[in-house]
């Protein structure tokens, strides 16, 4: 063999270049990984910091008790976790319409009831805690619900880290200046005797958060389910 093949060939100004660019490229990109794989450990042990310290919370005392009020209960409903007062004194005429076999009181109690519940946080431990489902039609109970958790419960945890709880929204009154017979309503298959309720509420006032930034007027559709009323739909004008 030659001494010429076995000299080594010189590189040319160009492709020196090239491999001092690929140099460059390459290191960009080592430099990116790193950089992502220190910002992902940063978020989870974060995270894990953020979980702790929200179980350390809740041990110590921002947890309510549960107050069931088991006693509130009749042949078709029983009372949420941790009523108000006006909650109780709903679910009490609620109670006196069934007995009283009057249809329209039944629908008219059924409504003031959910909305005491569903529009009032500051009994309810976070956004996983929708009030008021058991007063809706059950086959439309695990979707409401859901829905709601990214709905209008979907800010609740964090309104009750900045403001706390006693400082948020509770329903202090309803009225329902529309309660009337409607039109058979058909659902899943079958028709049902229905009720049009038009309801208006008021929350207490507030320091912490605007009340009146929030819904205060609904329209609910009762339908007579076998025995039992519950809401099949409800309508609203909020913006």
């Amino acid at each position: 063999m030659s001494q010429t093949n076995k000299q080594k060939r010189q590189l040319t100004p160009e492709e020196k270049r090239v491999i001092r660019k690929e140099k460059r490229i390459n290191n960009r990109i080592v430099l990116l990984v790193v950089l992502l794989t220190l910002i992902i450990t940063v978020f989870y042990v974060g995270n894990m910091f953020y979980i702790g310290f929200k179980k350390e919370s809740q041990s110590s005392g921002n947890t309510l008790t549960v107050d069931s009020s088991s006693s509130m209960k009749n042949d078709l409903y029983k009372i949420g976790n941790n009523p108000t007062a006006i909650q109780k004194e709903y679910f009490d005429e609620l109670t006196n319409a069934i007995h009283a076999d009057d249809d329209l009181a039944i629908a008219q109690a059924l409504v003031k009831s959910f909305v005491a519940d569903f529009f009032t946080w500051t009994n309810k431990d976070g956004n996983y805690e929708v009030g008021g489902v058991q007063y809706l039609y059950g086959p439309k109970f695990t979707t409401f619900q859901e829905e709601q958790r990214w709905g209008f419960y979907s800010d609740l945890d964090l309104y009750i880290t900045q403001f706390g709880r006693e400082n948020l929204l509770e329903v202090s009154s309803v009225e329902t200046p529309i309660v009337d017979y409607a039109a058979d309503y058909s659902v899943g298959g079958e028709v049902y005797k229905a009720f049009y309720i038009e309801a208006n509420w008021e929350y207490k006032p507030s320091t912490s958060i605007n009340v009146d930034e929030f819904q205060k007027n609904g329209y609910f559709t009762v339908i007579d389910n076998n025995g039992r009323f519950e809401i099949v739909s409800i309508y609203d004008n909020w913006d």
